[in-house]
């Protein structure tokens, strides 16, 4: 069985002529193109699941291993006085994350007085705030 796919002709203006209207429904034909490239790789996912690595061209579509670490407190210790141990300050090695801080529960005002603030912008969208 085969899902057809509407078709949905896009097409680029040059953005310092566009009306809002327009950018309106480019962001629509953005969200209705990348909900079915979602839904595609889902689909894909499960066929490799179930008949192993698709290969195109010089792609392969697998699941494909990726590496984290895991630690414990008393390891992050030993780990960081290793790294002192051979020479090196430890604080150039280790970080904490965005979400680890926001475990502390700390203002950003209390972390600023330790660390400088530094604002991505990345585009993309997200939900609106209610």
């Amino acid at each position: 069985m085969t899902n057809s796919v509407e078709s949905k002709k896009i097409t680029l203006n040059n953005p310092k002529d566009m009306t809002m209207e327009e950018a309106q429904s480019l962001a629509e034909k953005i969200a209705y193109v990348e909900a079915g490239v979602k839904k595609m790789k889902e689909h894909l996912k499960m066929f490799v699941e179930l008949n192993g690595p698709v290969e195109v061209g010089d792609l392969v579509w697998d699941k494909h291993p990726s590496q984290s670490w895991q630690w414990t407190t008393e390891a992050k210790r030993s780990f960081a006085e290793m790294i002192a141990i051979e020479g090196m300050n430890p604080w150039e090695y280790i970080s904490f994350s965005s979400a680890d801080l926001k475990k502390l529960g700390w203002s950003d005002s209390v972390i600023s007085q330790y660390a400088k603030s530094k604002i991505n912008n990345s585009f993309r969208s997200k939900k609106k705030d209610n």
